[in-house]
């Protein structure tokens, strides 16, 4: 298990001074990574075997986004392994203790020369230090297509920057959900977050965002020029006038 403290700062907050969800994943990503560099399965231990863990899902689920200001601890750790796949949890946690966001995550772990999944060896397992997972209700790593009758016209456009790709050459997996959230209603608050990525996005692609929604479920599609799926993206929201304080 590895945990950190930050304090939210103004660089990470939106309008309403509440920790954007992209900042929250962020540390995410920050707390699984020092976790790794802090033991033996590090990001150089991975590259000189060319393997990688690449996400292949997330679950998130919020409570309440810290504000301004606020001390926050963030803490991570491993739980389970079946085959080429690896679970991992995520807290963020207040300064009482409480758990405000709690997140589950699936990873693949790939060999990057032949692109194909691979099983982590005994040594690797070893590696890392499981915990019991989080009690929270678990989604399928697969999100349900809401039905073709409930796509909606909003689409956009967006190409893949230099400043997106992160050290596997790939647009990193935050960007995908920065991309999903430019197509949310104004008034929409996060309350639960699932994605789930097919294949990944280089510098240069061209992704459409195309959306569907029903209800408190409003899912988006990042696709190629050739209707293949790069992830998808599901929300579910409510409200500015029910979000906590």
């Amino acid at each position: 298990m590895y945990t950190y403290e930050i304090k939210v700062g103004y660089s990470v907050v939106d309008a309403a001074l509440h920790m954007t969800v992209p900042a929250v994943l962020d540390c995410f990503q920050d707390a699984a990574i020092f976790e790794a560099e802090n033991g033996s399965i590090t990001v150089d231990y991975l590259y000189s075997r060319n393997i990688a863990w690449l996400l292949s899902s997330w679950q998130i689920v919020i409570d309440r986004r810290p504000t301004l200001n606020e001390q926050i601890k963030i803490t991570t750790f491993p739980y389970d392994f079946k085959g080429f796949l690896g679970y991992r949890n995520f807290m963020v946690s207040d300064t009482e203790g409480n758990c405000i966001i709690k997140a589950s995550s699936i990873w693949t772990l790939i060999d990057m020369e032949k692109r194909r999944p691979v099983k982590p060896t005994q040594e690797m397992t070893a590696g890392y230090e499981l915990a019991e997972k989080l009690e929270m209700d678990y989604a399928p790593r697969k999100i349900e297509m809401l039905e073709e009758a409930y796509n909606t016209a909003v689409q956009e456009k967006f190409q893949v920057r230099k400043y997106q790709i992160d050290s596997n050459m790939h647009m990193n997996n935050v960007e995908y959900v920065r991309l999903a959230m430019e197509t949310l209603p104004e008034n929409a608050v996060i309350r639960e977050l699932r994605a789930e990525y097919r294949k990944p996005a280089v510098y240069g692609d061209g992704l459409t965002a195309a959306v569907r929604k029903k209800g408190q479920r409003h899912q988006v599609f990042l696709e190629d020029g050739d209707g293949d799926i790069y992830a998808v993206v599901e929300f579910g929201i409510c409200s500015k006038t029910t979000e906590a304080p």
